[in-house]
Parts: structure tokens; sequence; C-alpha cells
């Protein structure tokens, strides 16, 4: 196991004295740079709501963008040939992965299918949720309201 207090190795990809300035830094000063260089890659990324759209097998209906995740409800493709099945609506959970190589893909977990149209929204966050919820999954709020949407 190694020393949390050990030097981290020095990427070879960084100039030496960008290096050097970065180690004179404080921890308070580090952490500024740590969240300019966060939001500096956020710049810089295909918003997720591009990706989902260009990787998408299926119909994209709705993508909910909560920043670190977001929820897609959609047509899968049709198994049984060309297009997609519009009698079913699938949610998903939806993020970037970090892959071994540094790179990112998307990461699709699937929730389930949406049966019905009628849908109750968070009073907390404002998020759609299925009807039969009780807890918001985003938020952990109790309190929800009910509305009818259109799928």
């Amino acid at each position: 196991m190694s020393d949390p207090h050990d030097e981290p190795e020095v990427p070879d990809t960084l100039p030496e004295a960008l290096i050097q300035r970065i180690d004179s830094l404080e921890l308070p000063e580090l952490k500024a740079v740590l969240s300019y260089v966060e939001r500096r890659i956020d710049a810089l990324r295909v918003p997720i709501e591009e990706e989902i759209e260009a990787t998408a097998a299926g119909e994209v209906l709705q993508i909910e963008n909560y920043g670190v995740y977001a929820l897609v409800r959609k047509h899968p493709p049709n198994p049984d040939g060309p297009g997609v099945n519009t009698d079913i609506v699938s949610l998903y959970h939806v993020h970037r992965e970090p892959q071994p190589d540094g790179t990112e893909s998307l990461h699709w977990a699937y929730l389930g299918d949406v049966h019905n149209s009628e849908q109750i929204r968070c009073d907390s966050c404002g998020a759609h949720l299925d009807k039969n919820a009780s807890v918001c999954p985003h938020c952990g709020n109790k309190h929800i309201s009910q509305s009818e949407t259109e799928e």
C-alpha cells in the first residue's frame, strides 16, 4: 500500500515549467486549479445530449440533463426489422464513464419501460417521475404533484 503523502507520479505529457508551478501552490490554490480544470474540461466536451442523440439505438423522445447524468426516454429498435418499436417507451440512466485509456464513453443503464403517460412532478427539483413513484430518485423528496403529460 502506498503512503498518502508520497509525491504523485508526474505525467510525461506536461511541461516541466507547469509541473514546477503546480508544485509551488498551496492547498487552496490547488483546489482552485482543480475546479478550473474541471470546468474547462466540461466546456470542451461535446454536450451529453448530443452524444446521446448520436449513439442511441432507437428513437430518443426526451433527455433530462442533471449534469452528472441524464434520464433518457426512447423507443427501442424494432427487434423484427428496421425502425423503432413505438409501442414501448424505455427509460435509461446515462452517464459518462472513464475508460482505462483515458477516454470516456456513455454508460446506459436500463431502468424499465414506461407503461403510462401520467407522470408526477417533484415539488423540490421539478423532475418528471412515473405516476407510481413515492420518492424522487433525483433529490429524495417525498412531496410530489400529480400532472398529466403526453409521451
